[in-house]
């Protein structure tokens, strides 16, 4: 293992189970809310968090084989993940402010997350079968 791996602190490959484990469970929460009748923005709110934390650990969660290759695929899919969010972060008021709020695109935070997450896995999916 050289020094750039050692830099990228990742979690052993067994958290992949888990992370699934708690999308697994946010998803049914998220589905529980239909039928409940209490308060549904707290368990819209729980479930949301939950399957952020999922996305997260999956993100920082090591694959079965971590080399170099590997290692430089995740910062080139976390790298362009951040590009992609400070680009609709910058575009989304010019677009607001030139087609009015019809193009709005108005992402939340969440909503810019979960994004970013899905845009980080398809960077990792495209990178490893071009290479």
């Amino acid at each position: 293992m050289d020094k750039e791996q050692k830099d990228l602190l990742l979690l052993p490959a067994s958290f992949r189970k888990i992370a699934f484990g708690i999308m697994i469970l946010s998803v049914l929460y998220l589905l529980l809310r239909e039928w409940q009748a209490t308060d549904k923005s707290a368990i819209q709110t729980m479930a949301t968090s939950g399957f952020l934390t999922s996305l997260l650990l999956l993100a920082i969660t090591k694959s079965k084989i971590e080399d170099e290759r590997m290692t430089k695929i995740r910062l080139k899919a976390f790298t362009g993940s951040f590009i992609y969010a400070v680009v609709i972060v910058i575009t989304n008021p010019v677009v607001s402010f030139i087609f009015g709020d019809h193009y709005a695109l108005d992402k939340r935070v969440t909503e810019l997350l979960i994004s970013m997450f899905f845009f980080y896995f398809i960077m990792i999916f495209i990178l490893k079968k071009s290479q």
